[in-house]
């Protein structure tokens, strides 16, 4: 099934659950109106310090992607769309893998994906691989989807509480790592010592 199949079912079922009356036209224009909104600036948005992030990470040849549960279409045509796309070397979604985060097998993938980049990034040299879970940093902020799936699958992981609602506070209890935005992670990569080969760049 592909993603836009995917919108359809799930915006017709919801119409079907409140009890809307429709004829299949205008289910369709419904959906194909729910559909559009969801693929634009009405719905998503970068926190301000996402770009500026993958800047820094790009100048020092760190490789960094895209690990998640939704469907393609995030990597097709919403990071494009906020800009995000072009320092982001792969992606990977859990409907190509068949499995969702937690599971090993989509961090797996990840690793996969990230490996022969680390290969066409020069200044890695003739050590750029085998890439090994350890050396990679996930960064996440669902306690069990990322953090727990990316410990078991033998990475470092680091998570993000933005909203302040006092998950975080229980995350750090349990032992995860827990920043308030991406600078706090850059923070910690010269902390410590997971950093890229160009690190003394301002």
């Amino acid at each position: 099934m592909s993603a836009k199949q995917w919108w359809r079912e799930c915006v017709i079922r919801c119409l079907e659950l409140s009890g809307a009356r429709m004829t299949r036209d205008q289910e369709e224009r419904v959906f194909q109106r729910v559909y559009s909104i969801f693929g634009s600036h009405a719905t998503y948005s970068a926190f301000p310090d996402a770009r500026p992030f993958l800047k820094w990470a790009h100048r020092r040849g760190i490789i960094c992607g895209v690990v998640s549960n939704a469907d393609e279409r995030y990597g097709d045509s919403i990071l494009p769309m906020l800009d995000l796309a072009d320092k982001l070397s792969f992606m990977v979604f859990s409907k190509e893998v068949g499995v969702e985060k937690p599971q090993k097998k989509i961090f797996d993938a990840a690793l996969h994906a990230a490996e022969p980049w680390l290969v066409k990034e020069r200044r890695w040299g003739a050590d750029a691989a085998p890439l090994i879970p350890p050396e990679i940093l996930h960064i996440g902020n669902d306690f069990d989807k990322d953090y727990i799936g990316a410990t078991n699958a033998g990475f470092q992981a680091v998570l993000i509480d933005r909203f302040k609602n006092g998950k975080g506070d229980e995350w750090a209890r349990r032992g995860a790592p827990v920043f308030e935005d991406l600078i706090d992670v850059v923070e910690y990569y010269a902390r410590e010592g997971f950093i890229g080969p160009n690190d003394t760049e301002p």
